[in-house]
């Protein structure tokens, strides 16, 4: 079966190492892909970052959420737009901080095989690894259900529908992209694992995007986040568990 998709490798203007450092990766992996450039968030104006974030909604993040974080979730809509606009039938999207640690093209088959609905991917894992709740086999790969979705945004899958929901859950955003993801029930998505992963964080380094976070210096209020946690371990335990026996009926019924 012949898939559309593309491969997105997101990079700020001024990171021309990391540039170089993901094309040769890519390359020798014949990777073809599109570079999309990163939203530097000092750049915005008052109004953009206003349209964009917002810190009074409900479900607001515990802290303020600073420029770097905004311009990074913006760097995630910008490749979910082109998703959208290129009608892909998924993109595989990339921060520049990766190392290529598995078959690339056995991933992709994998992805286009699978036997049930899903809306995002991860296709690496940070140095806290989560357990699964459920797993399908698909060829040689294990599609996993997390119990909790990993922090971070190095290199994931994201379908047409998934983008098209993302976007419609994010205007405006109010929490960082990663931990935004970890909430997938309020956005009615579906989020995976692929294992073995195919990409892994580079270790010795920090991507330009994830410096530009800026996540602990941000101004924090306890209270409020011990609040946040304590709703987010209900409702993920509750949605968890109803994902899990949705998709134990739907790989009965193949």
């Amino acid at each position: 079966m012949t898939v559309n998709y593309k491969t997105f490798l997101i990079n700020l203007d001024k990171s021309t190492d990391r540039l170089a450092y993901s094309e040769k990766r890519l390359t020798e992996h014949n990777i073809a892909f599109e570079r999309v450039a990163a939203v530097y968030g000092a750049d915005l104006s008052r109004q953009e970052l206003t349209q964009a974030y917002s810190d009074q909604l409900p479900n607001a993040y515990y802290k303020k959420l600073n420029i770097g974080e905004i311009g990074c979730y913006l760097s995630h809509r910008k490749v979910w737009q082109k998703i959208v606009d290129d009608k892909l039938d998924f993109a595989v999207v990339l921060e520049d901080d990766f190392n290529i640690v598995d078959d690339f093209s056995a991933m992709l088959a994998a992805v286009s095989s699978a036997p049930i609905t899903w809306d995002y991917i991860k296709l690496a894992e940070h140095d806290r690894p989560r357990k699964s709740l459920h797993t399908i086999d698909i060829n040689n790969h294990k599609l996993i259900t997390y119990d909790k979705i990993p922090a971070r945004t190095c290199a994931q899958v994201v379908s047409y529908e998934g983008a098209k929901k993302l976007l419609a859950a994010s205007q405006p955003f109010s929490r960082p992209v990663d931990i935004d993801l970890q909430y997938w029930w309020e956005k009615d998505i579906r989020v995976f694992g692929l294992m073995p992963y195919v990409f892994r964080p580079k270790t010795d380094s920090v991507s330009e995007i994830d410096k530009l976070k800026g996540r602990d210096d941000a101004e924090k209020n306890d209270l409020r986040r011990l609040i946040s946690q304590v709703k987010f371990f209900a409702h993920n335990k509750f949605a968890s568990k109803a994902l899990v026996k949705a998709l134990k009926f739907e790989v009965s019924k193949l």
